[in-house]
């Protein structure tokens, strides 16, 4: 499902936030939950091959590592919620989470988180957050997931800003490469532990460690 919403003037600049590794520090839950869901589906996957692949939705990142011919594809991404939700005990939020998000609020900059996560996943990490009141969009609104375009415009779409008037920012180069497709800039930090040629490559034209260093600055 698409948001048909029209933006408002080119000129109004808003930002696209990312919410996994973003502004919840969840990369490594990620990492062990996928493990553990492909080793019990019988397939042996090393954690660094995985973390590569973050920031995919999952239905292109189980083809990704396995190949396209893995039937019981959805059942390993339903295996790795159940996983994911059982360590969201040890989420927090990133460093200077919050402090971004109510600098942009404090200064009427229009912004949107865009998430892969869905469902009950993404509601864990908003409760991590402590922000469910946050104008959100995720992959399950939209055709196609991360890398593709199509979640950047759709939360450009729902902030009212055009998206080359846009900043996204994001932990992974797949936030990057999907900002780039959309006519966005890309903003990149490192908590998601994301090397910054990794991060380069994909698209983005800034790095900073994380969000705290973005406050007042977008």
């Amino acid at each position: 499902m698409t948001n048909t919403s029209e933006p408002t003037t080119p000129e109004t600049a808003g930002v696209v936030l990312d919410l996994d590794g973003t502004l919840v520090d969840s990369v490594w839950q990620h990492v062990v939950a996928w493990q553990a869901a492909l080793a019990a589906a019988g397939h042996d996957v090393a954690q660094a091959r995985i973390h590569a692949g973050i920031g995919m939705g999952s239905d292109r990142l189980v083809p990704w590592l396995l190949g396209d011919d893995v039937d019981d594809a959805a059942d390993i991404a339903q295996d790795h919620t159940r996983r994911f939700l059982d360590l969201s005990s040890s989420l927090r939020p990133t460093r200077g989470a919050h402090a971004l998000l109510a600098d942009l609020e404090r200064r009427d900059v229009p912004f949107v988180v865009a998430t892969s996560a869905g469902g009950d996943e993404r509601s864990r990490l908003l409760e991590v957050l402590g922000r469910s009141d946050l104008p959100v969009t995720d992959a399950e609104e939209v055709d196609s997931s991360k890398p593709a375009p199509d979640l950047v415009l759709a939360g450009c779409r729902q902030g009212g800003f055009a998206p080359d008037s846009a900043r996204m920012v994001g932990d992974a180069p797949w936030d990057a490469v999907a900002a780039v497709r959309a006519g966005a800039t890309a903003i990149a930090v490192r908590c998601g532990g994301f090397p910054d040629a990794v991060l380069r490559e994909g698209g983005a034209t800034r790095i900073v460690d994380d969000p705290a260093e973005l406050v007042g600055q977008l």
